[in-house]
């Protein structure tokens, strides 16, 4: 059984590339599409990483983050975004237990080199 990991994007054709893209690698890959079925899996399911979307309606993908930190701390968590962020945000981001952030649109190797890099540690 691979790793395990929930996408987390409203846009239904991104989530669902992402989890043939990570499939295809050995990856156990669920998606939801919003924040709050999020938190719900999250409340019932382990995973490896969750990968978010910070552009989401009702509740946005910071929340969501800020959300798992309390529930669950120490959760891996990576942004999937298209915002480019500096190395001081980045820096930042980290010191608040992101682990990383992948940029919209990915090469597929890089996504599943850095979901692999992640996973592994």
């Amino acid at each position: 059984m691979g790793k395990r990991v929930l996408v987390v994007d409203d846009e239904v054709s991104v989530a669902k590339t992402v989890k043939f893209i990570l499939d295809a690698e050995g990856f156990e890959t669920s998606v939801v599409f919003s924040g709050e079925d999020c938190l719900k899996r999250i409340n019932s399911e382990s995973f490896d990483l969750v990968l978010l979307d910070i552009m989401m309606p009702k509740m946005n993908g910071w929340q969501v983050f800020e959300e798992l930190q309390k529930i669950k701390p120490g959760q891996k968590v990576a942004f999937l975004t298209v915002i480019r962020y500096s190395e001081a945000v980045k820096e930042k981001l980290r010191k608040e237990g992101l682990v990383d952030s992948i940029t919209k649109p990915f090469e597929n190797e890089d996504l599943i080199n850095r979901v692999k890099a992640i996973t592994s540690v």
